[in-house]
């Protein structure tokens, strides 16, 4: 029975290179597979991915034209998707019988969900957690980003870049930081 599946996690559990190494296994038996990811964020990727989603394309309707033989449907980012997309892929695993892995974020570095992760929490069969750590070694629950080596509690939900990156934290960790971020913004010395 095809299903529909989301990992999620914090930044740096290497989800990415989770999908990767999947569709390699796939390949190796001769399975079909295709990876998928949002046009969004990986423009830059487009000769990683077998193919880019747009904004606002029905992923189904792609599927059932383009991709009718494949087994395995492997979405990177799928945290970006909307709402809409999502249910398009719980029909594609009804439907279709494709079976469809998902592989994203569950919030973003302030903590608030991302509306492509909440409905994949919401309509997943299997959910699977992706562990990784705080720099304290407990587990992080939460991403936040740092501009220039600062990290910041402002800005676009989704924002990249050379100076930018995340890190994943603890709760207690995130909280501290952001603590001593609101103070040093109150104070002026931000």
């Amino acid at each position: 029975m095809s299903r529909l599946a989301f990992q999620y996690g914090t930044v740096h559990t290497e989800k990415s290179k989770h999908a990767f190494s999947i569709k390699r296994k796939f390949l190796k038996h001769h399975l079909s597979v295709i990876l998928m990811a949002p046009i969004m964020t990986h423009q830059e990727d487009i000769s990683k991915y077998d193919y880019l989603i747009s904004k606002d394309e029905n992923i189904y309707l792609t599927l059932k034209k383009q991709f009718l033989n494949t087994r395995l449907l492997i979405i990177d980012d799928a945290h970006l998707l909307s709402e809409v997309q999502v249910d398009e892929l719980l029909q594609v695993a009804i439907s279709l019988h494709i079976s469809v892995l998902c592989l994203g974020l569950r919030t973003d570095f302030r903590t608030s969900g991302f509306s492509g992760a909440r409905r994949l929490l919401e309509l997943s069969q299997v959910l699977i957690e992706s562990p990784s750590y705080c720099e304290c070694g407990q587990k992080a629950l939460f991403s936040v980003r740092k501009e220039k080596g600062k990290i910041t509690f402002c800005g676009e939900k989704i924002l990249k870049g050379d100076s930018i990156c995340y890190e994943a934290l603890c709760p207690a960790c995130y909280y501290r930081k952001l603590i001593h971020y609101k103070r040093l913004k109150q104070s002026g010395r931000l």
